[in-house]
C-alpha cells in the first residue's frame, strides 16, 4: 500500500488591518491628498482672477469685500494652507504601491501620527457641528476638508517608503493638527 501524503498549505498568522488592506488605504489617501491638492488650485484660481481683476464690483458693502482684493488675498493664503501639505504627502506616496515597499518610518511613529490625526477629525467634527455656524453645509465643508488633509497625511507617512518625505509628512500633519486646534479654540474663546 501506497502511503497517502496531504498537502498542508502553511497558514499565515493574523496581520493588522494595515497589513491586510495596505494597497486600498494608500488609494484612499492618494485620493484624498488629490481631491486637497485640486481644491486648492481652483481656490489659487479663484484668488489669481480676483487679484488680476482689481478693485471688485461698483457695489458698497459685502460683494466688494467679497470678490475684491481681500478675496484675492485670503484665496491664494488658504490654496497655500491646502495646496502645500497635500503636494508634501503626494510626493511621500510615490512608490507606496511598490511590490516590496516597505514603511520607512517605525511603528510607534505612524501609531502616534494616525491616532493624533483621528483626533484632530473628531474634535474638529464635534466643534464645528456644536459651536459651528448655522449652515450645516459649512460645518460639513470645514469638517470635510481637515479630514482630507489629517487623514491624507496620516497615510502618507504611513505608507511612504521614504524616510525623509514620511518626517516631513509627519512634520506636515503636525502642523495642520495644531493650527486645526489652535482656530477651534480662538473660536471658542
Amino acid at each position: 500500500m501506497a502511503a497517502q501524503i496531504d498537502a498542508v498549505e502553511p497558514t499565515a498568522g493574523p496581520q493588522s488591518f494595515f497589513v491586510t488592506h495596505r494597497r486600498a488605504l494608500v488609494i484612499g489617501s492618494r485620493t484624498a491628498l488629490l481631491m486637497l491638492l485640486i481644491a486648492a488650485l481652483v481656490i489659487l484660481g479663484l484668488g489669481a482672477v480676483a487679484l488680476l481683476r482689481g478693485g471688485g464690483p461698483e457695489v458698497d458693502g459685502w460683494l466688494r469685500t467679497l470678490f475684491g482684493r481681500v478675496f484675492g488675498v485670503v484665496a491664494v493664503a488658504m490654496a497655500a494652507i491646502l495646496g502645500v501639505p497635500a503636494g508634501i504627502g503626494m510626493a511621500a506616496m510615490a512608490g507606496a504601491t511598490a511590490d516590496g515597499a516597505v514603511p520607512a518610518l517605525g511603528e510607534t511613529t505612524r501609531r502616534v501620527v494616525r491616532w493624533v490625526a483621528i483626533g484632530t477629525v473628531v474634535v474638529t467634527a464635534v466643534a464645528v457641528l456644536i459651536g459651528g455656524s448655522q449652515m450645516l453645509i459649512v460645518n460639513l465643508g470645514i469638517a470635510g476638508l481637515v479630514a482630507l488633509a489629517l487623514l491624507g497625511l496620516a497615510g502618507a507617512v504611513s505608507f511612504t517608503p521614504h524616510r525623509g518625505r514620511g518626517l516631513l509628512s509627519a512634520l506636515a500633519l503636525l502642523a495642520v493638527a495644531a493650527g486645526t486646534l489652535w482656530v477651534i479654540l480662538a473660536i471658542r474663546v
